[in-house]
């Protein structure tokens, strides 16, 4: 790897983006665990390197005589949030390692300089933040020094949809049939038949910021309730499993004859895991259709039965909304062991491991034993998603830097990223680690959500913070502008307009 510093070409703001919030209207930051990081043993990310798989892009060979091949990173310079890139040297923390040798070997093999170029945040809508003015600003002024962008599904949104990105399936190189590319990602994503951005293995942003749930193995013993592990293997995790659950395990163990903040709770959360708790009944804001149209999904029927039964979660006798009920607790009562569920992302877990709670992860539950499948929210926020600029001078060259990125980063970074995740107190949590592939492989991307379709989940959140019931009127007031909303993205992509 040059021993150069790896320099920020543009370094146009002094805030990082937290990881853990997503919505297309909030701007609360919440930690969910404290604590120092748990890192792997040597003997486990030994045997995580020794059984991996390989995987050949096939690509040709190529000498770039020493030309810098810049990526535009979102936020600034420094942050362990954007670590994809960012390792100059070993450090003997597994991840960082294999992010180093990754950029180590591209950088040999093609004989090419990779740079990072900061460029503020990515915010919460399209076209009104940071990065976007500022990426815009510099291809608008003729600006091509830029060769790929890793950024948020809200910032990409706008992006694409102001013609500023180039279609990844028309560079070459670019396979998104391999399985370093996420195939929900690219079916979800596909605006007759483009793709303009796209996740997988280039980037571990996209599984550090999927939603998961953390649930207290001593209270689920304590209460003799069903294994959770076993539930989700026989697909009957559900709403209604884990309604039933908060139900039996809230009580106000402080005496007082009140349910507050110092009592146990079945569930307590921030905000934003109402976005994952929808989500993850398959109610989503919008879809592509078959032929890559975009459509609005929220005027379904079941879009209004998966929000009432999300309310019936987070009812206030047994549920606990940080941000809402009070100031104080929430995250608190997880740790302290009084809370028997709590939400966070995949980038919790390390941190959570120093916690004295014996706790285990599971995905967000079903609406109904039928459904096919669990789903796990892609985030708006925090995701990590990567395009090409139009303005990149040799696309070819986009597409094998990015090629070989990807499928080294399923061979190299994947494997040890989630040994690392599920190792607890040196031991490997087996059930962790096949609940975590489960999350992984279940990303569900919502581009009514990516897109902010009649800002319909921010608005479905403020409803359910409020814990009122009348979210098919709310639709009805919204209807308009969602229709506007969406008119203006088939415009954006469609290649009759």
């Amino acid at each position: 790897m040059k021993t150069s510093k790896r320099t920020h070409l543009l370094l146009l703001t002094a805030a990082m983006l937290l990881p853990l919030i997503a919505s297309c209207g909030s701007d609360e930051e919440q930690t969910n665990t404290t604590g120092s990081v748990d890192t792997a043993s040597d003997t486990a990310v030994t045997e995580a390197v020794e059984t991996k798989e390989l995987y050949d892009p096939q690509l040709p060979e190529m000498d770039y005589g020493g030309e810098t091949f810049t990526i535009a990173m979102r936020g600034s310079d420094g942050s362990d949030y954007n670590n994809d890139f960012t390792i100059d040297s070993t450090t003997g923390d597994p991840i960082d390692d294999a992010v180093y040798a990754r950029m180590d070997y591209i950088e040999s093999t093609y004989n090419i300089d990779l740079q990072l170029t900061w460029c503020g945040d990515s915010g919460t809508s399209q076209t009104g933040n940071d990065m976007y003015k500022n990426l815009t600003k510099l291809m608008m002024a003729g600006d091509t020094g830029i060769d790929a962008i890793n950024t948020s599904p809200y910032c990409q949104a706008g992006l694409a949809a102001t013609g500023y990105l180039l279609d990844l399936n028309s560079i070459n190189h670019i396979n998104l049939d391999q399985p370093w590319w996420n195939q929900n990602a690219k079916d979800s994503l596909s605006f007759y038949d483009c793709v303009y951005f796209c996740s997988g293995d280039i980037t571990t942003g996209d599984d550090r910021c999927i939603s998961v749930l953390f649930f207290n193995k001593d209270v689920i013993s304590q209460f003799d309730l069903d294994d959770p592990y076993t539930e989700v293997r026989n697909g009957t995790w559900t709403i209604d499993k884990m309604i039933a659950n908060c139900k039996t395990v809230a009580g106000d163990i402080d005496g007082n004859g009140k349910q507050d903040e110092y009592d146990r709770w079945g569930f307590t959360f921030w905000q934003d895991a109402i976005f994952s708790m929808m989500l993850g009944t398959g109610a989503t804001v919008g879809k592509t259709d078959a032929n890559g149209v975009p459509t609005y999904t929220a005027t379904e029927s079941f879009f209004i039965d998966a929000y009432n039964k999300v309310l019936e979660l987070v009812d206030k006798q047994y549920s606990y909304n940080q941000k809402f009920d009070a100031q104080s607790g929430g995250y608190d009562h997880w740790g302290a062991g009084n809370a028997l569920y709590t939400w966070g992302m995949v980038s919790s877990i390390i941190s959570a491991r120093s916690s004295d709670v014996n706790f285990g992860i599971i995905p967000m539950p079903k609406y109904e034993e039928a459904q096919d499948r669990y789903y796990s929210e892609a985030n708006a926020y925090s995701t990590s998603l990567i395009s090409v600029p139009m303005t990149v001078t040799d696309p070819d060259r986009s597409g094998l830097i990015l090629e070989a990125l990807a499928a080294y980063g399923k061979q190299e970074i994947s494997p040890v990223f989630l040994d690392n995740l599920v190792m607890v107190k040196s031991v490997r949590d087996t059930d962790s680690a096949e609940m975590l592939q489960l999350i992984f492989d279940s990303q569900v991307f919502d581009v009514g959500y990516f897109f902010c379709w009649g800002n319909t989940l921010n608005e479905a959140m403020n409803l359910l913070n409020e814990r009122k019931d009348n979210i098919a009127s709310k639709l009805e007031s919204i209807s308009k502008k969602a229709e506007k909303d969406v008119q203006a993205t088939i415009d954006a992509f469609n290649p009759a307009e």
